[in-house]
């Protein structure tokens, strides 16, 4: 009974792989890639930008990273110059 116990906690204690990563410094800040509940994200400066499902997050590196926000930025801006 008391080697099955600890067996038990053992296997309930082993790390589980992260599926998330440091990618780097973007703008003199971290920049992150996520997995999370609805997909892949990258969170840099406390801002989580969603990355396409169609896109392979394997192929994420930091310079794509950064241009995925560049762009979500800039679409961001041409948004908000519409609606006023």
């Amino acid at each position: 009974m008391v080697e099955s116990n600890i067996e038990d906690e053992e296997k309930t204690t082993t790390k589980t792989e992260s599926k998330n990563r440091n990618l780097g410094k973007y703008e003199k800040k971290a920049l992150y890639l996520n997995h999370g509940k609805y997909g892949y994200f990258l969170s840099h400066n406390k801002v989580n930008y969603k990355i396409p499902e169609w896109f392979p997050p394997e192929k994420i590196d930091l310079d794509i990273a950064s241009r995925l926000i560049e762009y979500k930025l800039k679409f961001q801006e041409i948004k908000s110059n519409e609606s006023e």
